[in-house]
């Protein structure tokens, strides 16, 4: 175009050269198609311009739409109504064996299982015939892997349709964990105490119905604040885990044992803490029921190795029968919780059927444990001191500070009711360090009237053991009172030193660097060893009265007691035998060469002042 005006002027100037067009017409004409000329090449290098930016920035708007196209989740499926593949676009979900050169004009049922097709080829006709979106979701199993989708379809022609698919297979994943960590104890895998209650309302349903029985067994293990006290929540975590895990095995060996066993997923369960329940189903009788019981006590009783350390722990167990002891899940669970309780102050390391009388029990150890909390205030707490003697001699040579307690309308309680309630309820570290400063002042008030001084045991309680701050604790004692160390005696149980030996040897040590005496109490009980006895800063081996009771009629208790005096002398220990009550006991044990007595052949625990009479005679 552009030459085209080009030789039309050219023509025109040559034509018209010899004639004056100053003020010709043609002189507009000319002018007009010279602006025309110019203003057509403007026009042009914009219009070329214009095209080439319009080329270029759409371009860069087809990159772009692929990137954001790639960069979304989603695939895309074009389909007809034969469930064929017109064309298909991955999106950043795209499972690698999914691509467009194996899937265009290929049909559904070609290259996905005949399930996942089929679930497409109905979704497509429900959606050519609503003309309506369709989601819906659908499962890929592919290399051993489960892939989770969900499809969204659409029609875009009449016999056409268009489906998003996105991968939600880690969502589809949390989820499950999601609900799993819902019904199911982090720490053991076992099931909660939700999922339990669910399969014990379930277990009900199915015993109403079939007129038969079903059990719940509540088991607590003994000690294990202790250990998770003294050896660290990592230690108590491993213990807890491996009660699981024995547990699950106990129940499993099924052999003989008349019950179901058919859900063991959800028959143990970890209800909180170091609380486990079990779900015995279609059971025959109560024996059934026993021998379980019993099997369980046996596998948690044995010893567990945890990393370097050696750990012992049992289980007290609650029984409660459906549909005598309950007829819901909360009341069979409760009273066998009642049942457990019953069966740790039995002793612990046992299991007790639940009764009506347990519920009466449970309330009297609250009224219990309320009452001992005002004890302290109301000094109605006291010493009692029962003398040691020497064996050869028949003199005093030490006695063993006894706390009693004397309620105000029930008398003296006994040791043995409210010293465990002290324990459970951790009282026992204000009531320990009450008779440590009681004994060491009655001990300094004796040596200020003149009397011979002779070592004062004082027990120590394995949560005191545990007291950092205890050797500081019994120093200030010393020092308060005026107490002289040489004559303040410290008594231990194996079981307080046995759950962290390392701990208790550091602490014993300190306690020994004060000048105080150590003895080790009910010697023959636990679980101690030769090795532990020679790491130990131990004085005095005292010989629990079971072994003491029978030793002119059982040979093995003789054997037994002559054997532990000979080793306590043997590393250098003196030996005090407790419980002594007979002169035969006497005999013997003078003839074996023990040390001490302590029983009711000499004398039984006394008040203060009926003490003073003794040591007015030394």
């Amino acid at each position: 175009m552009s030459n085209y005006f080009s030789i039309l002027t050219q023509q025109i100037a040559k034509h018209l050269k010899d004639i004056d067009v100053t003020e010709s017409p043609l002189r507009e004409f000319i002018e007009a198609v010279n602006k025309s000329y110019l203003h057509y090449e403007t026009y042009n290098k914009q219009l070329e311009h214009s095209l080439t930016k319009s080329s270029e920035e759409l371009l860069r708007a087809n990159e772009e739409m692929h990137a954001v196209f790639k960069a979304i989740p989603d695939q895309l499926f074009h389909l007809d109504a034969n469930s064929r593949v017109i064309s298909y676009k991955s999106g950043k979900s795209s499972t690698y064996y999914l691509t467009a050169e194996r899937l265009i004009n290929q049909s559904l049922y070609d290259i996905m299982s005949k399930d996942v097709a089929l679930k497409f080829d109905n979704a497509i006709k429900e959606v050519l015939r609503s003309k309506s979106a369709l989601n819906f979701e659908f499962i890929v199993v592919h290399d051993r892997r489960i892939y989770y989708y969900e499809a969204r379809m659409m029609m875009i022609k009449l016999n056409q349709v268009v489906v998003l698919v996105r991968d939600i297979t880690e969502r589809k994943q949390a989820e499950e964990q999601i609900a799993y960590l819902a019904y199911h104890d982090s720490l053991t895998g076992l099931p909660n105490n939700r999922l339990f209650k669910d399969r014990l309302n379930q277990g009900i349903a199915h015993a109403k119905r079939n007129n038969t029985q079903l059990a719940v067994l509540f088991l607590d293990l003994d000690r294990f604040k202790l250990i998770n006290d003294t050896m660290g929540h990592g230690v108590g975590d491993q213990l807890l885990q491996a009660t699981a895990d024995r547990l699950i095995e106990g129940i499993r060996k099924t052999d003989s044992i008349g019950f179901s066993a058919s859900a063991l997923g959800s028959s143990v369960a970890r209800l909180g803490g170091d609380e486990f329940t079990i779900l015995l189903e279609d059971i025959e009788d109560s024996k059934t029921v026993t021998r379980v019981a019993e099997r369980l006590i046996q596998i948690v009783a044995r010893s567990v190795q945890l990393g370097d350390q050696e750990v012992y722990t049992s289980t007290s167990i609650g029984i409660s029968i459906y549909p005598n002891d309950g007829t819901n899940a909360e009341m069979l669970l409760k009273n066998a919780d009642a049942a457990m309780y019953h069966a740790k102050a039995q002793g612990r390391n046992t299991f007790q059927y639940y009764t009506a009388a347990m519920n009466e029990a449970s309330v009297q150890q609250l009224i219990l444990e309320n009452n001992l909390r005002k004890a302290l205030e109301n000094h109605e707490l006291c010493l009692h001191y029962q003398p040691q003697v020497s064996v050869t001699t028949g003199q005093l040579m030490g006695m063993e500070a006894l706390i009693r307690w004397k309620h105000p309308e029930k008398g003296f309680i006994s040791p043995s009711v409210f010293i465990p309630v002290a324990e459970e309820t951790g009282l026992i570290m204000e009531i320990g360090e009450w008779v440590l400063k009681q004994a060491c002042q009655q001990g300094a008030s004796w040596a200020q009237l003149g009397y011979k001084q002779v070592p004062i045991s004082v027990n120590l309680s394995a949560k005191q053991l545990r007291e950092e701050k205890l050797t500081e604790m019994i120093a200030q004692v010393l020092v308060d009172t005026g107490m002289e160390a040489k004559y303040l005696g410290i008594e231990l149980t194996e079981s307080a030193i046995i759950v962290e030996p390392d701990m208790a040897l550091s602490r014993l040590q300190s306690i020994k660097s004060l000048g105080i005496k150590l003895s080790l109490d009910d010697f023959g009980t636990g679980y101690s060893s030769l090795s532990y006895l020679k790491r130990f800063p131990i004085d005095t081996l005292k010989i629990d009265q079971a072994f003491i009771r029978d030793i002119k009629i059982d040979q093995e208790d003789a054997a037994l007691v002559k054997a532990i005096i000979a080793m306590a002398h043997g590393l250098g220990m003196q030996v005090v035998a407790e419980g002594v009550e007979h002169q035969e006991q006497l005999e013997f044990l003078g003839a074996n060469a023990c040390d001490f007595i302590q029983g009711y052949l000499f004398s039984r625990p006394l008040p203060a002042e009926d003490i003073e009479q003794y040591l007015k005679k030394t």
